[in-house]
């Protein structure tokens, strides 16, 4: 059935269309009856045409003068398509087939004893499958007629299928080409498509064939089944025009009573806050709805020394002022203050003792400069173990000379509740 060149033969085309994969069709295995001995004229002029002087007959006379040749005879056809939706029911496939049958030899060829023949037929086309659709308007039907319109070539091969002497008394072997065909051919069909679902379809055609290098016609009958990659086409759906939103222009008669000034939700009768804010809550007399929250507060100092000294430079002193207003703004809050020498006393009691007084000093400035209780303020002093950068060079010894304060406290602050406030 020649189903290695049916296979290649999709390879060659399906490149372009695989690329856009959605609406691609193909149909593996199309099964036919492809008609030619049906025609009488057609039998006559594939015998003019598939006559050949050297292994039919002397003279090929194609004027008219039937001195030799075959007819091939109605036989099977298979092939396959391969094709891309232009539109929901509109499709452009390219198909190839064969068709072999046995050969009628003309009374002539019979004479000279070529009277068995194979003739193989190729077709490849490429067809429109115009859907009815188009014409009328898309439908849920399963049921989806086409009409087939396309054009292609015609192959034709005939052998003999015993061996023979012909008239000029040479032997003609076995399975040797005698005559050959190369024509352009048109097809016009009608078919259908059945849709089992959105991938699959039954496809049945009836199918006219014409030659139009040597004027006959052949017909054909074939069914197959139809797979589409990525799903049909979508038919495009008309949106109904917008229409404009009818608006109620009836006036509005507010009593005095029900006017809401400050959009409170309150009648301004009742109202016992007139000109709330917007977004505020109120209470039923329209009133601000009071909302205790709490503000957390957590700040850090770090204070650095130059060697062997406890004083605070004054780089130093915005930042222990800054500590200071928070501390007064946050009135429960407290700080621990930690000091910190490098490895480079006499003695780890010296730094110990160190550290305690840069703390102490941090304190002091806090407490005398800026007024804030001394039963707020914790020291402690940790002299060299606690190092944040190596003390083996003078960039780390001097970030280890240091104190370290924590600031920590809260305060709670009663305001209008607003409705994006999340009340805890």
């Amino acid at each position: 059935m020649k189903l290695n060149k049916i296979a290649l033969a999709l390879v060659a085309v399906a490149a372009a269309p695989m690329a856009a994969n959605a609406g691609v069709t193909i149909s593996p295995l199309l099964l036919g009856y492809h008609m030619t001995e049906e025609f009488s004229d057609t039998s006559d002029k594939q015998r003019e045409v598939l006559t050949t002087g050297k292994n039919l007959q002397n003279n090929t006379d194609r004027a008219g003068n039937d001195n030799g040749g075959v007819a091939k005879e109605s036989g099977l056809y298979t092939g396959a398509a391969l094709g891309i939706e232009l539109t929901p029911s509109t499709q452009f496939q390219v198909e190839y087939g064969v068709s072999d049958a046995n050969g009628e030899a003309s009374e002539d060829s019979a004479k000279s004893g070529a009277n068995r023949f194979d003739i193989e037929q190729e077709m490849i086309s490429g067809n429109f499958l115009i859907g009815t659709e188009e014409f009328t308007g898309y439908t849920d039907s399963a049921l989806k007629p086409y009409v087939l319109v396309g054009a292609g070539q015609s192959k034709i091969k005939v052998e003999n299928q015993e061996q023979y002497t012909n008239s000029n008394g040479e032997v003609v072997a076995a399975g040797t080409e005698v005559s050959n065909s190369k024509d352009t051919i048109g097809n016009l069909g009608l078919g259908a498509m059945y849709r089992i679902n959105d991938a699959l379809s039954l496809r049945g055609e009836a199918r006219a064939i014409h030659n139009f290098d040597n004027n006959w016609w052949e017909g054909m009958a074939l069914a197959g089944l139809e797979v589409v990659l990525g799903g049909h086409l979508a038919p495009t759906v008309a949106v109904p025009p917008m229409q404009e939103p009818v608006v109620d222009n009836t006036p509005v008669v507010l009593v005095e009573a029900d006017l809401d000034s400050d959009g409170d939700g309150v009648p301004d009768s009742i109202d016992a806050c007139p000109g709330t804010p917007m977004n505020v809550v109120v209470d039923e007399r329209g009133c601000p709805v009071p909302v205790d929250i709490t503000d957390e507060l957590k700040m850090e100092l770090r204070v650095f020394f130059d060697n062997d000294k406890s004083a605070i430079k004054n780089q130093y002193k915005p930042e222990i002022a800054k500590v200071a207003e928070k501390m007064r703004e946050y009135p429960n809050s407290t700080a621990r203050v930690e000091g910190h020498a490098s490895k480079t006393g006499p003695s780890a009691r010296y730094n110990q003792r160190l550290s305690e007084a840069r703390a102490v000093a941090v304190k002091s400035m806090l407490t005398n400069e800026f007024g804030i209780a001394p039963n707020r303020l914790s020291t402690v002093g940790y002299g060299y173990n606690n190092p944040i950068a190596s003390n083996d060079t003078e960039e780390g010894r001097a970030m280890n000379r240091r104190v370290y304060a924590i600031i920590t406290g809260d305060k709670t602050m009663t305001v209008e509740q607003t409705k994006d406030m999340v009340v805890q």
